[in-house]
């Protein structure tokens, strides 16, 4: 035996001292339904997880059940656990959701933890303005047109969230302080950067002509946007080309960046797998829809 354990393996010791730490929280829990929930839970953790890791984590998760006894004093349905707790809360406590899921089936309800997860990023961005700002409550307004159009099922939370990380993004990019509003000048410089932005910003630069009498137009410089793509593309290279370890998955993304940077040809790595590549001197050349194009390699 062990030295310290007595007259227990370890595997006896760790099943002991968790089942002792799963009496010591029992008493803490007042409903009787959800005291034997949390010992059935607990033999549970020492059968899938084994008694050592169960032992130390038991404690941890002790908090949760703690929790379900103060706010119900039962199991509380999936709907009640995620507008409880919220999305990321959840993700903190997956062996008991796992437990609750497999052994007192309560069901998991993917699209309204997405739009769970989605709210809470949504209230990330209209925090993100300083406090009492011009800009804040204009995002403010926004956000409640955009909540009107998913109550009326005209668009959804993923989109809502797009438009209004877009227009936070471009507030800020105004004024940090938040007092003022874009003028064209600003949108043309926030796209120049970001020039993938110009769709989700577009609904609104539209919101502020129509409340605030702006004349704003989302455009992109082309020519610029290209330039800056290649500058950006180029940096990457550079970094990939002092990589010490240059093996199957580098070539495929260092194939990918070259076919559009010498080339202007977007490829995916999915796509890429099925097309032909062949050595070719110092290089490689991929022959894609009967036209091939050579890569050097660095």
């Amino acid at each position: 035996m062990p030295s310290g354990r007595g007259d227990a393996c370890e595997p006896c010791y760790w099943t002991r001292t968790c089942r002792k730490r799963i009496t010591i929280g029992q008493a803490g829990i007042s409903a009787k339904a959800l005291s034997e929930a949390f010992g059935e839970f607990g033999e549970w953790l020492i059968r899938t997880t084994g008694p050592h890791k169960a032992a130390l984590k038991i404690n941890h998760f002790l908090s949760f059940f703690l929790e379900l006894d103060q706010a119900w004093s039962r199991i509380p349905s999936y709907t009640e656990l995620l507008h409880h707790f919220g999305a990321e809360g959840l993700r903190r406590v997956r062996l008991p959701m796992r437990w609750l899921h497999e052994e007192k089936g309560v069901e998991p309800d993917h699209q309204a933890k997405r739009i769970s997860s989605e709210k809470r990023r949504i209230q990330a961005c209209l925090s993100s303005m300083p406090s009492a700002s011009l800009s804040e409550g204009v995002l403010q307004t926004y956000w409640q047109q955009l909540e009107a159009r998913i109550e009326a099922g005209r668009t959804s939370h993923t989109s809502a969230r797009f438009a209004l990380s877009a227009a936070a993004a471009l507030l800020l990019n105004t004024d940090r302080e938040g007092q003022r509003l874009p003028n064209q000048g600003d949108v043309d410089s926030y796209l120049s950067a970001v020039p993938g932005q110009a769709a989700s910003v577009t609904g609104f630069t539209n919101f502020l002509n129509r409340q605030h009498a702006t004349t704003l137009t989302p455009r992109v410089d082309e020519k610029r946007a290209r330039k800056r793509r290649k500058e950006k593309l180029a940096r990457t290279m550079m970094q990939m080309a002092k990589s010490a370890d240059q093996g199957e998955e580098w070539k495929e993304r260092w194939v990918v960046t070259a076919m559009e940077y010498f080339h202007d040809k977007k490829v995916s790595k999915k796509a890429l797998r099925q097309q032909t590549i062949e050595h070719s001197g110092d290089g490689v050349r991929v022959s894609m829809k009967g036209v091939s194009y050579w890569l050097p390699i660095a």
